[in-house]
């Protein structure tokens, strides 16, 4: 009962009356980042944290920044052999595997991560449950598991308190456990090898947009879908595996040729023919490239009147280059690799192609 008269109290401070005195454990708060009086979200999770029964976490992106202050926290609580469930998402591919991996393995956490792709939604939660005997701590507001929204952003957070039998907390807590056990709520072994490829895969492509000598700001926010993620990391294996052909089979308007220009941009491919059937088709798939690689490689046509044989990369039509005056403006190791736009291309065995050279065909 003096628990309820606590809470009963501390909610007149919160609500009611804010002169009127209270233990500040059962006060409901405002959680917020102050540099002048020194005030920061991360502290307030620590000190949950350190006297907690059990924590849920549920935020869309976690680094590596964001929890090396809470190590030391969470490896005290793994002594203590206090539980931890933590839900974060593959949303944006934010989060990184690094710091996954490290909570991952403490004996106490478990991790899961809910797959927005395949279900198809949005997921951005910032909540963090503390149960303490029979009092329910919350804070929920917009603060993720990084540095900045820890310590320095300006961050609106809200600590509730409850007991168990509390309306609020029991939405609440029921939620967090309705995404947990969801199908698309997956454990760290289901989710870790392929989200970290994924995550790999983005960087690098960012990292090659930033270091470029001209940047463009569109080219830099473009990055990979699922299924040309999917596309590049299989593409990369045919490659380790000594081959040198591939195909590309997907629906109409799913990205085929972006798959292509990001594959040739990770694998870092310097002299490519693209070969269409059609002069527009061509003139198209060159300002879909210009839009990954901007100007870090040149690009031509060759064919519907165009003759830019030099160019790094080369958008040609089969008709043209089937006429000896045109194809023998190259050597047939001119090309690292080449890429079809469908599965009628033939001018493959004219080209003389050698082992080395990568062939791709989008269908």
């Amino acid at each position: 009962m003096d628990k309820i008269n606590e809470l009963r109290l501390g909610l007149e401070t919160a609500y009611i009356d804010g002169s009127v005195a209270s233990d500040s454990f059962y006060c409901p708060q405002f959680v917020s980042n102050n540099y002048k009086s020194g005030k920061k979200v991360l502290s307030s999770i620590e000190d949950e944290l350190l006297r907690c029964d059990k924590f849920q976490i549920s935020v869309a992106f976690i680094t590596m920044s964001g929890i090396t202050p809470l190590l030391q926290t969470f490896k005290d609580l793994e002594k203590k052999n206090i539980p931890g469930e933590i839900l974060t998402t593959n949303y944006l591919n934010f989060s990184e595997p690094k710091a996954l991996e490290k909570l991952n393995g403490l004996s106490n956490i478990t991790l899961k991560m809910y797959d927005v792709q395949e279900a198809d939604e949005g997921f951005h939660t910032k909540g963090y449950i503390f149960k303490t005997d029979e009092v329910y701590r919350i804070i929920i507001g917009s603060s993720n598991i990084t540095s900045a929204a820890l310590t320095s952003n300006h961050e609106w957070n809200t600590k509730l308190v409850s007991t168990q039998q509390g309306k609020i907390a029991k939405e609440i807590v029921d939620e967090f456990n309705r995404l947990w056990n969801s199908s698309y709520a997956l454990d760290f072994n289901e989710f870790y090898r392929n989200y970290k490829e994924q995550y790999e895969i983005i960087k690098h492509q960012r990292d090659i947009a930033r270091i470029d000598n001209v940047v463009s700001l569109e080219k830099y926010k473009l990055k990979p879908n699922s299924m040309q993620i999917g596309f590049i990391t299989n593409l990369k294996k045919i490659l380790e595996e000594g081959e040198d052909r591939a195909l590309l089979i997907s629906a109409t308007g799913t990205g085929k040729t972006y798959a292509s220009a990001f594959a040739m941009r990770e694998l870092g491919f310097k002299k490519v023919l693209f070969l269409v059937h059609r002069g527009q088709l061509a003139r198209q798939t060159k300002k879909s490239y210009e839009k990954v690689f901007a100007k870090s490689v040149s690009m031509g046509l060759v064919g519907a009147g165009y003759h830019e044989y030099e160019a790094d990369y080369v958008f040609a039509t089969v008709q043209t280059l089937n006429r000896d005056e045109h194809l023998l403006q190259y050597d047939k190791n001119a090309f690292d690799c080449i890429i079809f736009d469908d599965e009628r291309v033939i001018i493959r065995t004219k080209l003389e192609k050698p082992s080395k050279i990568k062939g791709l065909a989008l269908i």
